[in-house]
């Protein structure tokens, strides 16, 4: 973030966040963002606080209207404008008009889509710095038989066009090497906000959108194995749920009496939720650095994850339990940690530490700050 601009050029912002679902926050559905959503909005916020000039593009904001001195300047586009057969035009248009708006010397894109095609394509024709954030592994995934083949190519090459790559793990960094060689990617840590420790131990929680690579069925098989135990399952259907899944994960809450499932809730209430948990599992088979972590760890609660480990920060610092893809492992270390207090209650008091260590705001900001002042 060069600092020797002279005041006729000076922009009217030294960095825009584009993360348009982030209206969210600044209304009355607040506890109903998603995870790419918060992150956003949290580095939006922390780099104001730093005291740069930030813009947080987002859609129409709602009132009553949740907006105060620590919030970014809002720059608000169009509603989406994706559907129709000009839909994309429209969309790639609606994207240009709100960047250029925001009039920033850096433009941060959190995410893969259509839309850092079109946030690329302006940074490049307006002399402007771009910035891509990922979300998870899936950004790098070129080859999705879920999206359109054409438009994953365009948007590849459309990542060529970012001046940096801040990912959220080393293992993201290896496939965004892999795929494209001759980028310059940097690890940033997610931010995790403090939290009062609690871990009463009164059940196991999943808490995840119902699609495919979720893997749902897992966490009922694992309920099947540990009748002793109890589990809650919090199960969010999507325009992606396939049909039947929602169906079926009910019949197996009432077929299981120590599996209980219950429908979508803000995010306030789920967290809530995870204060009682004996640990948080995950069951999908590729993330980013999941939310549902983050908020566990910062509240003393471990995790068990069948499948993912970023960075193998679980094993590493011993705050829960990798599975490897192994349920017979994931059914052992549920059930010593059901049955052993003192065994979660040490992995928690960990996990606390190891969230303000690498993942407090402030020495998250910190890296992002020195990737701006480098650029």
């Amino acid at each position: 973030m060069r600092r020797g601009r002279s005041r006729r050029a000076r922009r009217a912002h030294d960095v825009a966040v584009y993360a348009p679902s982030g209206s969210l926050y600044y209304g009355p559905k607040r506890d109903y963002m998603g995870g790419a959503e918060v992150q956003a909005t949290k580095l939006a916020h922390a780099l104001k606080a730093k005291g740069l000039r930030v813009a947080h593009v987002v859609y129409p904001v709602p009132e009553p209207r949740r907006v105060d001195a620590s919030s970014p300047t809002l720059v608000e586009r169009s509603d989406w404008q994706g559907d129709g057969r000009l839909g994309q035009l429209a969309e790639s248009r609606a994207i240009w008009r709100a960047l250029q708006r925001a009039d920033a010397d850096t433009y941060i894109v959190r995410g893969s889509g259509g839309h850092v095609i079109a946030a690329g394509t302006f940074c490049r024709a307006r002399g402007r710095r771009f910035v891509f954030s990922s979300s998870s592994e899936l950004d790098f995934d070129f080859a999705r038989p879920d999206r359109n083949p054409r438009l994953l190519q365009i948007y590849k090459a459309s990542l060529r066009l970012a001046a940096r790559l801040a990912l959220q793990t080393e293992a993201q960094r290896e496939l965004a090497l892999r795929a494209l060689p001759n980028c310059d990617p940097v690890v940033i840590p997610s931010f995790a906000e403090p939290a009062p420790s609690a871990n009463s131990g009164q059940r196991f929680l999943w808490a995840d959108r119902l699609v495919e690579y979720k893997l749902r069925d897992r966490y009922v098989e694992l309920a099947e194995a540990l009748p002793e135990a109890r589990f809650r399952m919090v199960a969010c259907p999507m325009s992606e749920t396939p049909p039947g899944m929602a169906e079926r994960i009910e019949a197996a809450a009432e077929r299981l009496p120590n599996l209980e499932l219950l429908p979508p809730r803000p995010r306030s209430e789920l967290l809530e939720e995870m204060r009682d948990a004996v640990a948080v599992v995950k069951t999908s088979r590729v993330e980013g650095m999941p939310n549902g972590f983050l908020e566990a760890w910062a509240r003393g609660v471990p995790v068990l994850s069948l499948h993912v480990d970023p960075d193998a920060k679980i094993a590493n610092n011993d705050i829960g339990v990798a599975a490897d893809g192994s349920m017979e492992r994931l059914i052992e270390a549920a059930a010593n940690l059901w049955r052993d207090p003192a065994l979660r209650t040490a992995m928690g008091e960990r996990a606390r530490r190891f969230i303000q260590d690498v993942h407090s705001p402030e020495a998250v900001a910190d890296r992002w700050v020195a990737l701006l002042e480098e650029l």
